[in-house]
């Protein structure tokens, strides 16, 4: 086979594969190893999700960071933290603000990627749309799945709703 069959083979290929990722249900991502979320992979299929485009995302490394849901930030924050800094793979669900102010939910599955000296040199995950939401934007994420090790983002996230939740009991703060 000379260079130019080759060529057109890889070609073919990618083609092929772009297509089985965007008809899979879940939308992978490839992100720098970071304290928050540096996506510099997504699938075409974001725009379902988000209402932006692909490379409208990836042209500003801060775009991603900015549709998650204010409340869920940090929860998202620490968990991207723990599996660059300990190699931690993480599960969590939050929301995301869609392009047209609707919320969306997810669930984010992402692994560490290690170099050939154990050092995290990216993060591949699974972003699974779970539906929109019609609760209002301004209270925190109330459904968590809750994982078995207690010092998991969602655990840290429960113990924060539970702690809103209990100042504002009487909807206005008092206890």
């Amino acid at each position: 086979m000379n260079e130019t069959q080759s060529q057109t083979v890889l070609k073919h290929l990618s083609s092929e594969l772009h297509r089985f990722i965007d008809t899979i249900g879940e939308i992978p991502y490839v992100a720098l190893p970071s304290e928050r979320p540096e996506i510099i992979c997504f699938s075409r299929k974001i725009k379902e999700l988000t209402g932006y485009d692909v490379n409208e995302i990836l042209a500003d490394r801060q775009h991603w960071e900015n549709l998650i849901h204010p409340y869920d930030r940090d929860q998202v924050f620490e968990a991207f933290g723990r599996c660059k800094n300990e190699g931690t793979p993480f599960n969590i669900e939050y929301r995301i603000v869609h392009r047209d102010g609707s919320l969306r939910y997810v669930s984010d599955r992402g692994e560490p990627v290690f170099d050939n000296k154990g050092k995290v040199n990216q993060i591949e995950g699974l972003i699974t749309p779970l539906g929109e939401s019609g609760e209002p934007a301004d209270i925190p994420l109330l459904e968590i799945r809750e994982l078995s090790n207690p010092n998991n983002v969602n655990s840290i996230h429960l113990q924060k709703v539970q702690k809103f939740r209990k100042e504002n009991q009487n909807g206005n703060g008092d206890s």
